[in-house]
């Protein structure tokens, strides 16, 4: 047989290895990124100093024509305008330089979206300021600055900026991711940034008339409570730290008498879930204004009980149904069928179930010999009924997920113990409780931040009565929109409990992280 021969090395295809691409010249990907930087800084210069539109009474500077734009109904456009650009500019330092293609993307939209603004002033120039003369150089070369912010990427990679492959390594893979990155831009970054705007706005009537800054904020703190608030804030979360740390080091040096580093790791680990929660609680009750005050502090009442409550069951259930018993997937079914009631039909269910006169919990209570109480007209009385349907339907959201927790675990570690004669409160406390330590948060997490939004039940049960008693805040805002028509207000009420849910779930989340974090790096 002829033997192959060969007079050179072995090409790389002939070997079955691809070709490594050119890496990206770091000067020519900096070289672009400064100048989209420099042409949106330059943007925000001339927009700020030079006027946008000129008037015979003198010109008119952009602050101005945004007010006016979102006066006249037309408030999304400076909203696109600001924050395409925003956009456009953290695109070009946040992409790494592989993703070539996404980053140019965009840096064009984000600078395509900013030129809303001298293109609707253009086009309702006369609309927006009847005796204007014309557009200003402000607005003029804002125009000619995005359209160059918007055509630099793209020209780098043609130019200076130029490696193989051309759009970066993977680049169609956006292609795929896109379509759903802009669907949640469109319906949940810009209506959020909106709102922001909408509420530096007063409203009148249903309809914007002025501008009024940060007025809307300050409407929402007590200013005389503010520094008795923080003060006594501080004073509390120092007890509840001194609490939590001298438990925390006797629950941790009891056992074995001996207190280590991890010790007080985990000790110094729980001091924010006590602090946090406390102190937003007590400035939520002393620092804000009044009737806002109230309405806060009934929603922390509400998802304090009810999402407890919910957990208890939820996962004292789900125990119970994962044992071998008769009829147990008949029951699970059975179990799950609350989730699936409309939580407003719900309420007006309940409404006939707790009706106190002849209603039938008053009327099982009574041939019981029981004290009926008055659920609908007894403002506690009231808050527990709220909080009872709740839990009747939300109860088996938590089995669902504690169930597929324990089913998870590993059982040869459960029986092991059993085979060295643990019992079964023991096993719960020291392998099944521990081990579901994470999805118990996450469902903490998930339940506590539906909670705050409740509408629906008290809306159909109580109607947020009597008086207020269970005007929870998510109502109390629908009723300071739709019934004061106080958008601005509301928009801001809206933020604040944004804040205060955003600092709880990064709380809860810091608990739980790692071991998400662990099983990636495993993976």
């Amino acid at each position: 047989m002829a033997q192959l021969q060969t007079t050179g090395p072995i090409p790389a295809v002939a070997r079955g290895t691809t070709r490594p691409t050119a890496r990206i010249p770091a000067s020519g990907a900096w070289l672009t990124r400064l100048l989209v930087a420099a042409a949106l800084v330059a943007v925000a210069v001339v927009v700020s100093l030079a006027p946008a539109v000129l008037h015979p009474d003198g010109a008119i500077g952009l602050g101005e024509i945004g007010t006016t734009l979102t006066i006249k109904g037309a408030g999304w456009v400076p909203t696109l305008g600001w924050l395409g650009g925003i956009i456009a500019f953290l695109a070009a330092f946040v992409f790494p330089r592989d993703e070539r293609f996404i980053q140019a993307v965009t840096i064009t939209l984000g600078s395509v979206a900013a030129m809303a603004i001298p293109a609707y002033v253009g086009a309702n120039l006369t609309t927006l300021e009847p005796e204007a003369t014309g557009i200003g150089p402000g607005l003029t070369w804002a125009w000619a600055l995005l359209g160059a912010a918007a055509v630099l990427p793209w020209f780098g990679l043609l130019t200076w900026d130029r490696t193989r492959p051309l759009l970066g390594v993977g680049w169609w893979k956006w292609l795929f991711l896109l379509p759903a990155v802009l669907w949640v831009f469109a319906l949940t970054v810009f209506p959020l940034v909106y709102a922001f705007t909408t509420s530096r706005y007063a409203y009148r009537n249903g309809r914007i008339s002025r501008f009024v800054g940060w007025d809307n904020y300050r409407r929402l703190l007590e200013p005389d409570n503010v520094p008795a608030g923080l003060a006594g804030a501080a004073l509390l979360g120092l007890a509840i730290g001194a609490a939590v740390l001298a438990v925390g080091f006797l629950a941790r040096w009891l056992p074995e008498r001996r207190f280590g580093v991890e010790d007080r790791r985990i000790v110094l680990g729980r001091l924010p879930v006590f602090i946090v929660p406390a102190v937003i609680v007590y400035l939520s009750a002393n620092v804000l204004n009044d009737p806002l005050n109230e309405q806060m502090t009934i929603t922390f009442m509400f998802v304090a009980g009810a999402v407890v409550t919910e957990m208890i069951l939820g996962v004292a259930i789900a125990l119970f149904m994962n044992r071998e018993i008769r009829g147990r997937g008949p029951l699970r079914a059975i179990m799950t069928l609350p989730i699936f009631a409309t939580p407003i039909a719900l309420g007006y269910l309940a409404r006939a179930i707790f009706y106190e006169q002849g209603g039938p919990v008053n009327a099982v209570l009574g041939s019981l010999g029981l004290a009926q109480p008055p659920w609908l007209s007894s403002p506690d009385w009231a808050k527990v009924a709220t909080i009872l349907v709740d839990v009747w339907q939300w109860t088996p959201f938590v089995f669902i997920i504690a169930l597929a927790g324990l089913q998870s675990l590993p059982q040869d570690v459960i029986e092991a113990a059993e085979v060295d004669g643990a019992t079964g409160l023991q096993v719960l406390r020291y392998i099944t409780l521990p081990l579901m330590t994470p999805i118990l948060w996450l469902i903490f997490l998930l339940r506590a931040i539906d909670s705050f939004k409740v509408i629906d039940i008290p809306q159909g049960l109580t109607l947020g009565g009597p008086g207020r008693a269970t005007e929870y805040f998510s109502m109390f805002n629908y009723r300071t929109a739709r019934k004061f028509f106080d958008y601005g207000g509301a928009a801001a009420q809206a933020f604040l409990l944004l804040l205060i849910v955003m600092i709880l779930v990064s709380l809860l989340w810091g608990r739980i992280r790692h071991v998400y974090e662990d099983d990636g790096v495993r993976a």
